[in-house]
C-alpha cells in the first residue's frame, strides 16, 4: 500500500497493516504496527522521491499490533521519538508484557507470508521494553517540523491507553481502533475489552470530528460520505455484541458455552490474521465487560 490520502498525509505498509507518514519535509508516523509490516514500509520508503524527516512515532495504544515495529522503525529511523499515552508507556516498559508481544508479532509474520504480503520471513526482534521519550494527554497537541498538527484525543474503551488523533487542517481523524477491528467493509469486531459505556461514548466523541478520511489501523480507509455509515456499524455491532451476551447471560447460558458461540460468530475474514487463542481471550473479556454493566 502506497496511497496519498491528502497533501501532507500518506498511508504506507500492507492491507492489514497502516502507517500514516503526516507531514511533508519532516513527519509524524501514526501507528507502529507489526515488524512484518516494517519490512513493507522500508521497501516503499526507499522508493519514495520525497523521503521526510522522520521526528516522532506515534504508538496509538500498547497492544501488540501497534508497538511491535518500533523497534525496526526505530533503526530505520534513529533520530524519531515515541510518543504514548502515559498508561501506554508503562505497559512497554514490562519484560513479561514485550514477550508475551514479541511471540504475537512473531505468529504475525507467517500470517503476513502466507497473505503474500511478505516474500521472506522477518527475524523478530528480542523481547525488550520499549521507551517512551513523549507522553501525550487529551487534547495535547503533536506538532511536525513543517507545520503539520495532530490533536490528541483520549479515546478509552477498547484499552485504557487507546488514543485517536486529528488534523484539523486536513480533517483527518486517525482512529486506531477506536471504532473496533474490520473483519470485512461490512462487519466489525467490537473491542470494548476495557469498558463498553467507554468504548460507545469514545466512538461518539471521534463521530464529532469534521472528517474526509477516517484513518483506522486495518482493513479499508473510509472518505467522504461513506464516514458515518463507518461510525453506525461501529455503534451497531458493539450494540449487537451487547444484547446477544445479554440475552445468553439472562437465559443462563455457561460461560465456556457464550465463548464458544462468539468465537464461531466472529472468528472469520480478516480477524483470522490473530490466532484463536488470542481472539478466544478477546471474546471472554467481551463477556466480562457485558455482565459487568448487567
Amino acid at each position: 500500500m502506497n496511497q496519498k490520502l491528502t497533501e501532507n498525509i500518506s498511508c504506507l505498509g500492507n492491507r492489514l497493516f497502516h502507517f500514516f507518514v503526516v507531514g511533508k519535509r519532516e513527519a509524524i508516523i501514526v501507528e507502529c504496527g507489526v515488524s512484518g509490516a516494517v519490512a513493507n514500509l522500508r521497501k516503499q520508503w526507499h522508493s519514495l522521491s520525497a523521503q521526510p524527516e522522520v521526528s516522532t512515532l506515534l504508538a496509538m495504544h500498547a497492544h501488540f499490533d501497534h508497538i511491535c515495529g518500533i523497534p525496526y522503525l526505530r533503526e530505520m529511523f534513529p533520530q524519531a521519538l515515541v510518543a504514548s499515552s502515559p498508561y501506554a508507556s508503562k505497559v512497554m516498559q514490562k519484560q513479561q508484557v514485550m514477550e508475551g508481544f514479541f511471540t504475537q508479532d512473531g505468529e504475525m509474520v507467517k500470517v503476513l507470508m502466507a497473505q503474500g504480503m511478505l516474500e521472506a520471513a522477518v527475524e523478530v526482534p528480542e523481547p525488550q521494553p520499549l521507551p517512551v521519550q513523549i507522553i501525550l494527554a487529551d487534547g495535547d497537541m503533536l506538532e511536525s517540523g513543517d507545520g503539520c498538527r495532530l490533536k490528541i484525543i483520549a479515546a478509552p474503551g477498547h484499552s485504557p491507553c487507546s488514543l485517536a488523533a486529528y488534523m484539523p487542517e486536513d480533517k483527518v481523524l486517525f482512529a486506531s481502533d477506536v471504532a473496533g477491528f474490520q473483519i470485512s467493509d461490512e462487519a466489525i469486531f467490537p473491542i470494548f475489552f476495557q469498558s463498553y459505556e467507554m468504548y460507545m461514548d469514545s466512538i461518539k466523541r471521534i463521530q464529532g470530528y469534521p472528517a474526509r478520511v477516517v484513518g483506522i489501523a486495518h482493513g479499508t480507509l473510509w472518505t467522504g460520505e461513506q464516514i458515518p455509515a463507518f461510525y453506525e456499524r461501529a455503534l451497531g455491532a458493539a450494540r449487537d455484541a451487547f444484547e446477544r451476551i445479554r440475552v445468553m447471560s439472562d437465559n443462563g447460558i455457561d460461560h465456556q458455552q457464550m465463548v464458544d458461540i462468539l468465537f464461531r460468530h466472529y472468528y472469520r475474514g480478516d480477524l483470522q490474521i490473530y490466532t484463536p487463542e488470542n481472539i478466544t481471550l478477546c471474546v471472554n473479556l467481551l463477556i466480562k465487560r457485558v455482565q459487568e454493566c448487567l
